[in-house]
């Protein structure tokens, strides 16, 4: 997923610039984790949403 994908799927959500800027730093410095980007948008209080793109990717991988 890149960097332009991620801030969408975010600003969908609700998420203010500032919380998007935080998360999108973290994942310049971390790299795409969903699972992990996920737990810290349920800490911020969202609903988790990457954990869904990456369950799609692995089901295209598998067939």
């Amino acid at each position: 997923m890149t960097l332009e994908e991620i801030e969408f799927e975010l600003e969908m959500a609700g998420l203010s610039r500032e919380q998007q800027n935080k998360l999108l730093n973290a994942v310049r410095r971390e790299g795409f984790d969903a699972k992990a980007l996920d737990k810290k948008l349920q800490l911020m209080g969202f609903e988790p949403i990457f954990t869904l793109f990456e369950d799609d990717e692995e089901e295209e991988s598998s067939k």
